[in-house]
């Protein structure tokens, strides 16, 4: 069975509407999808980032930023990379809208994509937004130098490295509230 047959029918309709050519069609049917706010919603929309029309992607990413599913976070880190500079701007805005899911996905995906500078300039914005909120600010600050170096494509992927290492260890000890020691 293919993933569009086994689709809720309201959930096809609204993203039959995401993909046309209308915007303010596509906002309501992207408004819809948001308030449905289902696994199979973000799954669908997922997949939709995929879309070789830019439109849908944009679209996709605005969806998955509102709904903050941390589900996405995989899909909204690949978009970093997507060849249209508005489709990365809004995913960097989704991996925003998932606080610390987004910073652990922004870090990894620099250790990986630091190569394209359209990456790297996305995964500053999310870093830089995610610094603005008071997100971990003393593993933040050294990749966002990393990445602001002329050099950033070599200095970037050690430093998220050594970052995403600084926070396994400093939630290792974190115990759950109203546990004793």
């Amino acid at each position: 069975m293919l993933l569009a047959d086994a689709i809720h029918p309201e959930t096809k309709r609204l993203i039959e509407e995401l993909e046309c050519n209308d915007p303010v069609q596509r906002e309501a049917a992207r408004h819809s999808l948001v308030r449905i706010s289902t696994p199979e919603v973000t799954v669908v929309l997922v997949s939709e980032l995929l879309d070789p029309r830019q439109h849908v992607r944009w679209e996709a990413a605005k969806a998955l930023a509102a709904l903050r599913d941390p589900v996405s976070a995989p899909a909204l880190l690949e978009a970093l990379d997507d060849n249209d500079e508005d489709v990365r701007w809004v995913a960097a805005e989704g991996l925003i809208a998932l606080g610390h899911t987004g910073l652990l996905a922004a870090l990894h995906g620099l250790t990986k994509h630091a190569r394209s500078m359209g990456f790297r300039k996305s995964a500053h914005h999310v870093l830089h937004e995610l610094l603005k909120q008071g997100e971990s600010p003393g593993v933040i600050a050294p990749v966002m130098a990393a990445v602001e170096q002329p050099d950033s494509a070599v200095a970037a992927p050690p430093a998220a490295f050594h970052a995403l290492m600084a926070l396994k260890v400093g939630t290792s000890h974190i115990r759950p509230q109203g546990r004793a020691p």
